[in-house]
């Protein structure tokens, strides 16, 4: 390869890697990425909807996505998004299914109730000093089990 060649693509190259100083940062393609979820930033508070097992003593107990009838994390949190904006039937309807799929799970025999709880969190302030902001609960059932 000539010389000419080689200083040729070597600026062009140069050119591609300092191309993205020139866009905004949220503008993200081709060459490189500027990384926008990284370039900004971005809001600490968080509003959320989630679901747990209630014991009979009212401690918490977490619940896996397969509880909520799937095996994606994503998936279980927009059914449960999608919940919190729904009316009180549709959220009664995701509690009762919840609770049959954790009454057939031996490993939370200790569970007696399942709860939606819709919050607002500040995710420094919960890291940082353990402050769970505010909560309200959307439904509440209990788990029925079939005795013996």
């Amino acid at each position: 390869m000539s010389r000419w060649v080689a200083a040729i693509v070597s600026i062009g190259l140069v050119g591609a890697t300092l191309e993205p100083i020139l866009r905004a940062p949220d503008d993200d393609g081709f060459p490189l990425s500027t990384f926008p979820m990284f370039a900004a930033r971005r809001p600490t508070k968080i509003a959320m909807t989630y679901a747990q097992g209630v014991t009979q003593d009212g401690a918490p107990r977490v619940l896996s996505p397969g509880h909520l009838g799937t095996g994606e994390v994503m998936q279980a949190f927009a059914m449960l998004q999608r919940a919190a904006g729904a009316g009180e039937r549709e959220r009664l309807a995701l509690c009762t299914a919840i609770a049959a799929r954790v009454a057939g799970d031996s490993a939370l025999g200790d569970v007696v109730a399942i709860q939606l709880v819709a919050g607002t969190y500040d995710a420094v302030d919960y890291l940082a000093d353990g402050v769970v902001g505010r909560e309200a609960t959307l439904a509440r059932c209990d788990v029925r089990r079939s005795t013996p």
